[in-house]
């Protein structure tokens, strides 16, 4: 099953690693240009109306430990897929 780039968070599992575009830096967006990080994902979180659509991710970013939560649609691509 293929989805576009835009929609591959669909497809994110516990386990994966994968890029996510920082939308906390908005004085580092100068033309156009975001900052990214790696985090490796702990849970995936479904919306309200359909638990099995991805709305947020719980993340592990892999340069500092910091566990935070994020928009499922900040995830711009998987790196890694997790080990089954």
């Amino acid at each position: 099953m293929g989805f576009p780039e835009a929609y591959e968070f669909l497809i994110v599992k516990p386990g994966d690693y994968v890029i996510i575009r920082d939308g906390m830096a908005s004085d580092n967006t100068q033309n156009g240009r975001h900052d990214y990080w790696v985090g490796l994902v702990i849970n995936c979180i479904g919306g309200a109306r359909n638990p099995n659509s991805w709305t947020l991710f719980q993340i592990a970013n892999i340069d500092n430990g910091e566990i935070i939560i994020i928009n499922a649609d900040t995830v711009e691509r998987i790196l890694k897929t997790a080990e089954n």
